[in-house]
């Protein structure tokens, strides 16, 4: 199997330049209708995934699926003396996360090329791993989850944003409509926290639940 032929829709239309150029803008990620859709700004998105993430005392942050760099750069500039590495399997979405990080004069950001699915780092590396905006992305969120877990030290933090399914009959035959035709998954509640348990995170707590969007923490345990 190609690398082409094993990414979904999702993940090839993060490829697509003229996405890459409005992906930051009011045009898609910081759009009215994605938050009215979502049930929240952007700028509260990126506030409540910070405070969860407790930035303050994080020297080592991993921005997974970083795209052009929306939370890689805003992470950058709140901790002190550490650094944040980006990666992403898109190459346009990488180059766009580089130009814009070296225009904000951003030198603790590092951009990755790698797949979620086999992190290209040491266990224990990263005291903080977000996710927002590509777990529903991912041919395997499971495998995903327990790449995260390996790397996050002991007691380290875990946030995301992901796309949300209701629970109704008609919700979860929309949803997986969704998914046959564009490898997109969508999370139920309690399906999102039952993933979170069995790849060995802890204490995981909803953030925020909207009509498609949904936030979540969660950490890896001290002990074993």
């Amino acid at each position: 199997m190609t690398e082409r032929e094993a990414k979904g829709f999702g993940q090839r239309l993060m490829e697509w330049p003229p996405l890459v150029a409005i992906y930051e803008s009011r045009l898609w990620r910081r759009s009215f209708p994605f938050a009215l859709a979502a049930g929240i700004s952007f700028d509260r998105e990126i506030e409540l995934i910070g405070e969860a993430a407790e930035l303050g005392r994080a020297s080592r942050v991993l921005d997974l699926a970083c795209g052009s760099g929306i939370y890689t750069r805003p992470f950058a500039r709140r901790i002190e003396g550490g650094r944040v590495v980006g990666l992403d399997l898109s190459r346009p979405m990488l180059a766009e996360a580089r130009r814009r990080s070296a225009r904000e004069g951003l030198a603790n950001v590092d951009l990755v090329r790698g797949s979620a699915l086999d992190l290209p780092f040491r266990a224990a590396s990263f005291e903080v791993v977000n996710c927002c905006g590509a777990l529903h992305l991912f041919p395997d969120p499971d495998r995903a989850l327990r790449q995260i877990q390996r790397v996050l030290v002991p007691g380290g933090r875990f946030t995301a944003a992901v796309i949300r399914r209701g629970e109704s009959p008609r919700e979860r035959r929309n949803a997986e409509r969704q998914e046959r035709t564009i490898g997109v998954h969508a999370f139920g509640h309690e399906e999102i926290l039952q993933r979170i348990a069995s790849a060995g995170l802890a204490r995981a707590r909803i953030l925020h639940e909207g009509r498609i969007w949904m936030l979540v923490t969660t950490e890896k345990p001290t002990e074993p």
